[in-house]
């Protein structure tokens, strides 16, 4: 099936269920699968595209459907299953459901979204890596971060899997993990956040908000900066939206003819974009690093480029080192702790590729020496930050009349 073929299917359904698709978009092939373009200019604020909230894949969706599927029996063990399993699993039974005469009406009901998700061999995740590729990443905390993942995936696979089995052997034959993973990935890239459904509209709440997907409203790659809206239209004045209720995304700069579109992700760093997206930044202003301090369990530091966030790390370590009133030699105790568990850090981390390199993918060998730009920039500006904590031990020392020498 050609892109125009699935982008037109795509937008019958949108339009025949109350929402649209702009008729100027188009798909158009890229290395890492397919991106929107425009084949016409569009003008300042142009509204792209628009999904009815009855169209949203979401946790209730996916138990409505899946309890149809696998039979009333599985309804206790559905209602243990993470946001993750259930959406996913019922992405898998459009691919595995073929044909909608094999399947209660109405029960696979996003096949034109699902047909327009982007293929397996596209996906660029670090779970879609090759061995050698991964292996690139050693060193890193996107690597240990990827493996957890891979584990985590899995599990969640197997106890899915498991329970298809048992209401159709034939169906948990196709329910692969390749198949579970791409649907996971798909999740991953393109959730939203369940509470633009709400009727006090918000992108955060009190507890995390469950992922939903909004079908169409997904479509467009990022860019960091670029000016959007979602524009929410919620009917009726209860907890439960009425027919006609809409989520719509609309870009705010104009377009030349032939020009890519792009929605705003918000402020994310390289290793959140690379793990969940499967791309990276050049330069990411937004870029950090995970810290954690032996002896001090269960707690993590993000820092940021220019050493953001680093006050943290430097009074967990201080507390360690010192008392409550921390002396000269607890500040140059600590900032000595600190330098060596950066300089640690800058040792483990593994060097960017080459211009060319055989065992990578040039799109993957990019995201490599986007993320470990970052890394290494706050990590020696985390270096720059215990000089200057050293510094300040050094003048505390010489306002008692002592003169520290540094070997």
């Amino acid at each position: 099936m050609s892109e125009d073929t699935v982008l037109q299917e795509l937008r019958d359904w949108l339009q025949n269920n109350g929402g649209f698709l702009h008729p100027h978009l188009r798909l158009q092939k890229v290395p890492s699968g397919f991106c929107v373009v425009t084949s016409e200019s569009l003008p300042p604020d142009s509204m792209i595209v628009s999904c009815p909230f009855t169209l949203a894949i979401t946790k209730q969706v996916a138990i409505s459907a899946l309890s149809t599927l696998l039979g009333p029996e599985s309804v206790p063990q559905l209602n243990t299953w993470s946001e993750r399993q259930l959406i996913s699993s019922y992405l898998c039974f459009h691919s595995i459901i073929v044909d909608d005469s094999s399947a209660p009406s109405g029960v696979v009901a996003h096949r034109p979204y699902v047909q327009s998700l982007p293929s397996p061999e596209s996906l660029r995740t670090p779970l879609h890596f090759t061995s050698a590729e991964l292996e690139r990443f050693k060193g890193s905390n996107l690597y240990g971060a990827t493996l957890d993942r891979r584990r985590e995936w899995r599990a969640e696979w197997e106890q899915c899997q498991g329970a298809v089995c048992a209401s159709n052997k034939w169906w948990a034959d196709q329910f692969t993990w390749d198949l579970f993973l791409t649907a996971a990935t798909h999740l991953s890239s393109r959730a939203f956040p369940s509470t633009l459904l709400s009727q006090n509209v918000s992108l955060t709440s009190p507890s995390d908000p469950e992922p939903i997907l909004l079908p169409g409203v997904d479509s467009l790659n990022h860019a960091r900066a670029e000016p959007v809206s979602w524009v929410q239209s919620y009917i009726g004045t209860g907890p439960v939206p009425g027919p006609g209720s809409t989520l719509s995304l609309t870009l705010h700069n104009p377009a030349a003819a032939g020009a890519e579109l792009f929605n705003n992700y918000g402020a994310k760093p390289n290793s959140e974009l690379i793990l969940g997206y499967g791309f990276s930044l050049p330069n990411n202003p937004d870029d950090t690093i995970v810290l954690k301090i032996g002896g001090i369990e269960g707690k993590k530091w993000e820092v940021g480029r220019g050493a953001r966030g680093a006050e943290g790390v430097w009074e967990s370590i201080l507390e360690l080192t010192g008392g409550s009133e921390p002396t000269y030699e607890d500040y140059l105790d600590a900032a000595a702790a600190l330098e060596d568990m950066v300089r640690t850090l800058l040792d483990r981390i593994p060097q960017p590729p080459a211009a060319l390199c055989d065992d990578m993918r040039e799109d993957v060998a990019l995201m490599l020496r986007n993320y470990i730009e970052g890394q290494r920039e706050i990590l020696e500006s985390l270096l720059e930050y215990a000089s200057s904590k050293e510094e300040l031990g050094l003048l505390m020392a010489r306002e008692q009349g002592i003169e520290v020498v540094l070997e």
